[in-house]
This record gives structure tokens, sequence and C-alpha cells, in this order.
């Protein structure tokens, strides 16, 4: 799945506490169990409340959590999916125990996850949140036993003396401190637990920080990190930078999910068999793997760049997901070209194939709208193709009107800089008005309005025309004195800061 999935969590704005603060951050100091296979969390606010609420993912996530209590000894109210504590005093904590094993034994990527030993979990599950912590981001210690690591999309950071001597995340047995970004609540992530090594794979501008759950060998980890390493330089050559600091990657090998996941697989032998983007309190890829596929059949897949391509926008909501999803699209392919897991020739070939099949097919609503129901309708094809024309459109457009001067990853080069990383949804005019600003142009907001109000596919074959691209005898061949053919070759070209 290709798009931010979503939680169904309770509003934590239904409730309209009286503060004495505006914000209050919260701070768990977290320990793992792992004879038990529980989290003990205590939760701690600074200051004051008349009455202060913790939530649960939902009154169904209530059952995975146990023996909440306040540390004063005073009662609890229970609520729909939330504990009410009121006349709350300043540096008192919330105490409670979270039961891991029943929520990885739920075997649902939406909520819990067992592979060998290695547990994974959605962290609105057990960390209850407060409705008094406003944009306030939280802290969280957690302790591990020896030989135990974790995986999360938060920010891990140097320990509060006098523990400054804390190994970083992978060593065993140790307190690590993270910062979680406040993210909205609806906004799922997934926390890994296990007996694994976490690797730190640096590039210009940011890290992404690889973990291989249970299910592949030492061999087949270190063919999975050498092709990460590699294909994650494809994101590189589009402004030179990994567009986002810091990022979690979680592998998870099929072979170790449940019989479905591995029937699927022996059914169609693929390297990699899905990949999403997840934005809740950081940000990360989860790639559903097959480690015992051939490196050379890893370097050919698109999946990984797809998903870090879309480290390059903020969340876009729904009707947006057709200019996030076209943008991967368009990327998946121009990008290989730029770094040379493609020739241009091939990726406008892949490009043109799809752009045919995703044209056959008549359309009666918006492509907004089509993006909107496109869970429910499976019209995929349309909205990933048709954003993907949008930002071929806008690259030519651009690259055309200045001469060459401007393009799409110069525009996003820019907000990477102002507006990255994005911790709340961007309304996709508000997305396509910054990207217009940004080069002081018109271009990215007028396109957006004709392409958003289709009831057709994009021409795509006159805009391959215009770029000098034609098909004879199925074959691809350039046009060199087309209108468009200087912005055909430098879209295909690696722009100067991305040659590192």
């Amino acid at each position: 799945m290709l798009r931010l999935p979503h939680w169904m969590l309770i509003s934590l704005l239904s409730t309209a506490p009286i503060i004495t603060a505006a914000q209050d951050a919260p701070k768990y100091s977290v320990a793992f169990d792992a004879q038990k296979t529980e989290l003990a969390v205590k939760l701690c606010l600074a200051h004051a409340h008349a009455r202060a609420t913790f939530a649960a993912d939902s009154n169904w996530g209530m059952r995975f959590i146990h023996d909440a209590r306040r540390d004063d000894g005073r009662a609890l109210e229970t609520g729909n999916g939330e504990w009410i504590a009121e006349d709350w005093k300043a540096g008192q904590c919330l105490s409670y125990r979270a039961d891991l094993a029943a929520i990885s034994a739920q075997h649902d990527s939406d909520v819990g996850l067992r592979l060998g030993d290695d547990l994974v979990s959605a962290p609105q599950l057990w960390l209850l949140r407060p409705d008094v912590q406003g944009d306030a981001n939280a802290e969280l210690r957690i302790a591990l036993p020896a030989g135990w690591s974790i995986s999360a999309p938060w920010h891990e950071q140097p320990p509060s003396a006098p523990m400054r001597n804390t190994q970083p995340v992978s060593a065993p047995g140790k307190n690590i401190f993270f910062s979680i970004p406040n993210t909205p609540a609806n906004w799922s992530a997934a926390v890994a637990i296990g007996q694994f090594e976490q690797e730190r794979i640096a590039l210009p501008g940011g890290v992404l920080r690889l973990t291989i759950l249970h299910g592949a060998n030492a061999e087949q980890r270190t063919k999975l990190h050498d092709w990460l390493a590699h294909v994650s330089r494809t994101v590189l050559s589009a402004y030179g930078r990994l567009p986002l600091g810091d990022v979690q990657v979680l592998m998870l090998p099929v072979g170790s999910l449940g019989m479905a996941q591995r029937a699927v697989a022996a059914l169609a032998a693929r390297p990699v068999h899905f990949g999403q983007s997840i934005r809740g309190e950081g940000n990360a890829l989860e790639l559903l793997i097959d480690p015992t596929r051939p490196a050379a059949e890893f370097d050919a897949d698109w999946i990984a760049v797809h998903e870090l391509s879309h480290l390059m926008h903020p969340y876009l909501g729904d009707r947006g997901s057709w200019l996030a999803e076209g943008l991967a699209t368009y990327y998946q392919n121009i990008l290989r070209a730029r770094s040379g897991l493609l020739t241009p020739v091939q990726a406008w070939d892949r490009m043109r194939k799809s752009l045919t099949d995703a044209s056959a097919t008549p359309y009666r609503d918006t492509l907004e709208e089509a993006a909107r129901n496109m869970h429910r309708t499976h019209g995929f094809d349309r909205v990933y193709w048709s954003g993907a024309m949008y930002w071929l459109t806008v690259d030519r457009d651009l690259r055309r009107a200045s001469g060459g001067k401007q393009s799409v990853e110069i525009a996003l080069s820019r907000f990477r800089d102002c507006c990255l990383p994005a911790h709340r949804e961007w309304s996709p005019q508000d997305f396509v008005a910054k990207l217009d600003a940004l080069l002081e142009v018109k271009t990215f907001s007028t396109r957006y309005r004709e392409f958003s109000d289709m009831r057709h596919f994009p021409d795509w074959e006159k805009l391959y025309s215009d770029l000098g691209i034609r098909s004879e005898s199925g074959r691809i061949v350039f046009v060199a004195d087309a209108i468009d053919a200087g912005a055909r070759d430098k879209i295909m070209t690696m722009p100067a800061a991305g040659r590192r």
C-alpha cells in the first residue's frame, strides 16, 4: 500500500479541559519485560490541571492497558477509550502496564505483528496520550534488557545527566532517550522491539535507520543492507540530499508472516511485495520483502524508489493523494534513470506502457473524486498515472518557460528547506501554492486546478510528442528537433547538485 494508513482512533479534541498551562509535554518512562512481553509505563506531566484525560487508541484499544493508577493513590474514572483524572498536581505521574504480547498476537500490520522474537506494535496502543499535551512534543526513555533493541520513528536524543555514557539505540541493556514529534493521533506508526541490529545508512542530508526483522539470515541481511544503501542514493539525484534528516526503515521478510502472505509470495515471486510511507510520530518506510530473491531482482525493483520519493512532500490527505502518488510514480522511473538503474529509453518506455494502460478506461468522475474514493473503487492506475502526468507536465512547463533554469526538483529542494519535516496535513492547494511561491510562478496551481477537475485521462501522447518521444515498431525513438527535446534530456539527467 502506498498511501498513509489511518488508525481508527477516537478524537482527542472531544473534551475541552481546564488547564493552567497552554501545553504540557508528556514524559514517558518505559521498561520492557522480555519474559512477560509487556511494557511498564510511567507518564508524567509537569503542570497542574483541573482535569486531565489519558486516551488509548480507542475503546477497543483499552484491552491492552492494565493496572492504570495515579501515583497519589486517587481513583481514575474510565470513559470511552480514556482515563480521567480530576485535580491533577504538577509533577504527578500515571503508571500502567501494556500487554505487548496481546498487541503483537493481533497479527495485523496496523495493530501488531510477531516475527520470531521481534515484536512490532502501533505505539498509539500503549503510549496513552494526554489531552493537555497541546502542540508539545513528548519525551520518552526506554530501558531494554541485554540483547534487545528498539526501532522507532522517534528521534534519538543524548541522555540527560548523569547518564551521559548511555550507548546508541542498537546497544543492549541500556536506557535510550527519544523525542516524539507531535503528529495527529490518527497517523499510524510502528515500533519494533526485538533481538536485532539497527544499522545506520548515512547520506547527504540525513540518515536511514534500517532494521531487518526476523526471517533473514546473515548473508541475506548483508544483501538487503547493500541494496538499500545503493538504491537510496537514487533519491539524491533529485536535488542532492535526503529529503528528511532521520527516517526509520523497517524490512519485514514475507516468510515470517502468516500463511496468506507466504502463499501470495509463493504465487508471485518478487523481491519487494509491498511498501508504504508512514508519518506518525516521525517518518518511516516499511518494505515487505522476500530475502531469498537474488540481488539483481532487488536492483531492478521500483517500490523502494517510489517510497523514498514520498519523503519529498507532506501528507496531503485523500483529496491530494493523486499529487502525492503522482510525484512518487513520476520519480520511480526518472530517478532510477538518473542514477543509472535504467536507461532514459527504458524509463520513458516504462512510463509509456503504464500511461497507455491507465488511459484505456473511460472515466466519469473528476481526478480529485477518484483520488478520494481510490481505496473503495480500486482506481489506482488512474490516480497514480494521472498524478505522474501532472508532475511531468509541470516539469516540462517550468523548463520550457525558464530556458531550463527552473524545474520541479528546484521547487522541492526549496520546500525541503522551508517546510520539512511536516508534522501536520497540508491541503493540496496550499502545497502547490507554496511551490509556486518558492519559484515565483503560478504553474503548479494553474495545472493543479486543471488536473484536479479532469474527467478524462490527460493527453499524454501530445506531451510525449512535444518532448520528442516516439514509439516506432515498439521501440522508443527520440526526435532531436522537438519543441521540448531539451527538457526531455534534462529531465533524465542528474542535476549538478545531485552528483555526489
